[in-house]
């Protein structure tokens, strides 16, 4: 995992986030126990190189102005018109101590249950874990290709490795499987011409 270069910055004007997109760079919050808050910008290439690898909640390591140290991705703010990056916040953690922190839900297999003529209600689509920084994972991936109609998925259906534990309540649902209203009502129709 190659180190992200970070440069601390004093946020003295209100428009200076603006100037320094201008520039290439994206700005930044950095937080933790031992750091403290930092604000701090890095550049746009190197950043997305890192995103594209770690995802939008993983570790990455980094280099703040010669501090070295490992973090997890808490936020990438993204412009709602480009879809560009245009925030980052990250909390600094020890790599060698648990953390919990959220990873995304890969449900696999939606399009199966659509063409069955049903449709997976998510709920969640994030689970808080606690594990080491480099146990946790990019994302899970959740196979629903076998649900049913009234098939309820739960926090507890998830399989992670051993390192990793779910955080969150295991009962709490985070979908459920339903028919599409268009079928409903086309059986129905189908039956009142008979």
């Amino acid at each position: 995992m190659e180190e992200l270069k970070l440069n601390k910055r004093i946020n003295e004007r209100c428009n200076e986030a603006r100037k320094i997109r201008r520039e290439g760079k994206v700005p930044g919050v950095i937080y933790g126990k031992k750091i403290g808050n930092l604000m701090f910008q890095v550049e746009k290439t190197a950043l997305e190189k890192e995103l594209a690898v770690s995802g939008d909640y993983g570790v990455l390591s980094f280099d703040l102005d010669g501090e070295k140290g490992t973090a997890v991705i808490k936020e990438v703010q993204k412009s709602p018109v480009s879809h560009k990056v245009i925030h980052l916040d990250l909390e600094a953690v020890d790599k060698n101590e648990k953390m919990e922190t959220e990873v995304l839900i890969n449900f696999i297999g939606k399009e199966l249950l659509e063409s069955k003529g049903e449709i997976l209600q998510i709920q969640k689509d994030l689970v808080k874990v606690s594990c080491k920084p480099e146990d946790l994972p990019k994302s899970i991936d959740f196979d629903v290709t076998a649900g049913e109609v009234g098939k309820v998925y739960t926090f507890k259906d998830l399989k992670f490795s051993g390192e990793v534990t779910v955080v969150d309540e295991l009962s709490t649902v985070i979908g459920s499987v339903i028919e599409k209203e268009g079928m409903i009502e086309d059986s129905d129709s189908d039956s009142s011409e008979e």
